[in-house]
């Protein structure tokens, strides 16, 4: 039935989308093991490539994360965060894909020899096609449809997710759709407020998350998302692609009031460190932002899919002074419906 309601909308989506494109907590850890597999959707003739990361001893079933990568990426994208929740206890399920992927520049072009404006063409004439959009979205509905299934059945993941916990986290485009999987509604032509959310997905992780298309509400775009979520920014987090601007990463966590959310900005921060890709020249804080990443979101996690109240307050309590030395931090709780709706 889910699946029919999807299709349905498919052709709404296609129209509507339109992308411009210290204290430490804590936690136990466990040695890790990757598996690479490819998922194939048949109703889609799509292959969907999965890097896995998996915690060495699962004796009872764990949350699992689902990692969207940005655009002109692959399921090796942030591979310091998949280490990181899998020797905490989660399942990582990194998806890769296909037409927003390294696909598209990847085959002609290198990105130490490619003239800059070359690679920008590229990667703007693929983030402004919305089919892409349409496809991410649908690709995390398969993904989950897919970890039910395998869960049953695959020897690498039999009997160890816990279905009913699981977390939806993406970077840049992968945030974009982390936000959809999270219930963003689109405003556009005839579509007035479609949304593409899976209610299977418990929390939400946005790294560099997207502001909504010029002159929408963010409000209306953002308002309806009803799932707890942690957004990480930098304050040079401007987009190498298009022209969203570093303060404007902040739009969806200002306008999301039916769910607790944090917010995380730290000092000197660019883009390209939250999504983890190998940089020619390392700069010094590179670590320390990665280091806060991984912490911040393991206690989030902590909180909201393994239920830990101890997690749950230190981050209402101790990680502002944990991140005070680098950066921004915020928080704020679920708004009753009566103070929604004077906001509105």
């Amino acid at each position: 039935m889910q699946a029919c309601h999807r299709h349905k909308t498919i052709a709404i989506l296609l129209s509507a989308i339109c992308l411009v494109a210290s204290e430490k907590l804590a936690i136990g850890s466990t040695a890790v093991s990757v598996k690479y597999q490819d998922w194939q959707d048949t109703e889609r003739n799509r292959t969907i490539p999965v890097k896995l990361y998996l915690p060495s001893k699962i004796d009872r079933p764990v949350p699992a994360v689902v990692f969207s990568h940005g655009l002109g990426g692959s399921r090796e994208a942030a591979e310091y965060l998949g280490n990181y929740w899998a020797e905490h206890g989660y399942i990582g399920v990194f998806i890769q894909h296909p037409g927003s992927d390294e696909s598209f520049w990847r085959p002609g072009l290198s990105l130490k020899t490619a003239n800059r404006e070359q690679l920008m063409g590229k990667f703007r004439q693929t983030l402004a096609n919305p089919e892409h959009a349409v496809n991410r979205s649908y690709d995390v509905h398969f993904v989950l449809d897919q970890l039910e299934k395998l869960s049953a059945s695959d020897p690498a993941l039999k009997g160890k997710i816990d279905l009913q916990e699981i977390a939806i986290a993406g970077h840049s485009y992968g945030s974009w759709t982390a936000l959809t999987a999270s219930g963003q509604r689109f405003f556009s032509g005839r579509a007035k407020g479609v949304s593409s959310a899976d209610q299977r997905i418990k929390a939400a992780i946005y790294l560099s998350p997207t502001p909504p298309r010029t002159g929408q509400d963010p409000a209306q775009v953002f308002g309806s998302i009803a799932i707890p979520g942690i957004h990480f920014t930098g304050t040079l987090d401007s987009s190498p692609v298009n022209n969203t601007k570093a303060e404007e990463r902040r739009i969806a966590f200002d306008n999301i009031t039916k769910s607790d959310q944090y917010l995380v900005i730290l000092n000197d921060a660019d883009h390209g460190v939250f999504g983890g890709r190998k940089r020619f020249r390392a700069k010094p804080l590179d670590s320390k932002h990665q280091e806060i990443t991984e912490q911040m979101s393991t206690a989030f996690l902590d909180a909201y899919l393994k239920h830990d109240a101890s997690a749950k307050l230190w981050l209402s309590k101790s990680a502002p002074s944990f991140v005070k030395p680098f950066g921004l931090y915020e928080s704020k709780g679920a708004q009753p419906a009566a103070a929604r709706s004077r906001a509105n």
